[in-house]
């Protein structure tokens, strides 16, 4: 049978063993020729265009709505796609598909809780492998994401936001992190924050320091004496 090992018999002759004729057999490999024989010639060969090749298809199957078995409702927008593709791509949708959930049976599944742009550009990366995160989508794309469980791009968005990190938005980026559980950038951002204060700290040491030399050199309605003066707050936004 095939993918069995072949059993290769030897006959033996009677007084050899001091027994009648009988037959040794050993397991032996199905595709290995027995001694000198010669070997066929063999070439493995594995396609680089194949898997891509592949996808490019089938997405414009689902861009043509054909061989479609499932419908995403997200909000209004409806979202024809495969099966199998998405459950290969997302634990989630697997999940759902391949267990004795309502919605393996269902051709129509509603997904709440997802932003309807955010749920097209993870569906698009699962047919192109491709997907661009920016300004304006990551705020939605990330807790997609991890509604998906789609690591990867869990992991691209975390390092947009890594590199977007600036004084004005570091706090913001951080409480973002900790409420998707976003470790790392979690802690690139309270890293971020603490060397960041410790700068404004040392600022605001230079501005008070400042202050008491540049007050005298003011004319007399920016003095502190008068009702019109500046605190350290506004001398600062003036600076």
């Amino acid at each position: 049978m095939e993918g069995k090992p072949m059993r290769r018999c030897t006959n033996i002759r009677p007084g050899e063993t001091g027994m009648d004729v009988t037959s040794r057999c050993t397991l032996g490999d199905p595709n290995k020729l027995p001694e000198g024989v010669p070997q066929p010639a063999r070439m493995p060969y594995i396609s680089d265009k194949h898997p891509r090749q592949t996808l490019e298809v089938i997405n414009l199957l689902r861009k043509h709505r054909e061989l479609c078995d499932v419908v995403l409702v997200v909000g209004a927008k409806k979202i024809y796609a495969h099966r199998v593709i998405l459950s290969a791509c997302s634990p989630y949708f697997r999940a759902m598909f391949t267990g004795e959930l309502a919605e393996s049976r269902q051709t129509e599944v509603v997904i709440r809780d997802i932003d309807e742009r955010a749920m097209e550009l993870l569906i698009d990366f699962a047919y192109t492998s491709q997907i661009t995160v920016e300004e304006g989508n990551v705020q939605t794309l990330l807790p997609a994401a991890c509604l998906l469980q789609l690591a990867e791009i869990q992991e691209a968005c975390c390092e947009f936001l890594k590199r977007q990190l600036d004084p004005s938005n570091c706090l913001g980026i951080r409480a973002f992190a900790d409420t998707h559980s976003c470790r790392e950038l979690l802690r690139i951002a309270d890293k971020f924050t603490q060397h960041n204060f410790q700068e404004r700290y040392k600022i605001l040491g230079f501005v008070a320091r400042l202050h008491n030399k540049v007050i005298p050199l003011l004319p007399f309605h920016l003095h502190p004496d008068s009702s019109l003066a500046l605190g350290k707050g506004k001398l600062l936004v003036c600076l």
